[in-house]
């Protein structure tokens, strides 16, 4: 097989990666927001709400899915890196 073609295939996979690992955040990430943050009579005070300017679900979601999109890439070039040394 052609080094591009395993390459792009490579790249497509590594989006598919990033993007399972960013719903899988979000939705991690907003099940905490929802139960620890958007209680009603307490004050939010995690820095996602902070961070966002939003509030419980919201935010922490947010949150989730930059940090799970960020997880994907750095695997992702890892896995890359390792895969293209030269042995």
């Amino acid at each position: 097989m052609n080094k591009m073609i395993k390459k792009i295939l490579f790249l497509i996979g590594a989006i598919f990666f990033t993007l399972l690992l960013a719903v899988f955040g979000l939705f991690s990430m907003m099940g905490i927001g929802a139960s620890d943050c958007d209680v009603t009579g307490h004050d939010c005070s995690c820095f996602c709400c902070h961070m966002f300017g939003l509030r419980g679900y919201e935010s922490c979601g947010d949150f989730g899915a930059l940090l799970g999109a960020a997880v994907g890439i750095v695997v992702s070039f890892f896995i890359f890196r390792k895969i293209n040394t030269k042995r």
